[in-house]
């Protein structure tokens, strides 16, 4: 009688098999990771400019005694500060190459405000807002 080895392994089918399944799978996260990581960048970006105007905003309290005119919006976008150069309550803020717009409205004290960034590239929705505490009132998920 002739014994024979059984060989084992796995056939060419289970293996394209395989190969399809991790390539159904990496076509499904690869660009979800991609949007995250953008979506990252873009909050870092704005939290990081806006701690920066709120040093400027406490700069002109330090000064001023307020933040601003009471119950007035300020804004900035790509192109600066929005308003009339004189009415500009935080000359020293600089953007940087950012395209996002900050917008910055005063309470009726003038003690208080409330700063939120949009990005255009996301149809100019919200991506972080924060008052004069530094609070995080919202980032975008």
């Amino acid at each position: 009688m002739i014994l024979r080895k059984r060989v084992s392994g796995f056939s060419l089918v289970e293996l394209l098999l395989v190969l399809a399944i991790m390539g159904i799978l990496a076509g499904i996260a690869v660009p979800s990771f991609l949007s995250q990581r953008r979506r990252a960048r873009v909050v870092g970006d704005a939290q990081a400019n806006a701690a920066s105007l709120r040093m400027a905003l406490e700069q002109r309290k330090a000064d001023a005694g307020v933040y601003g005119a009471a119950g007035t919006t300020y804004a900035w976008n790509s192109g600066g500060f929005t308003g009339s150069a004189t009415a500009n309550p935080a000359p020293t803020f600089t953007m940087g190459g950012t395209k996002m717009t900050y917008s910055v409205t005063v309470g009726s004290t003038g003690l208080t405000y409330a700063l939120a960034v949009s990005d255009p590239t996301l149809s100019n929705i919200v991506v972080y807002r924060t008052n004069q505490n530094g609070s995080n009132l919202y980032t975008l998920h």
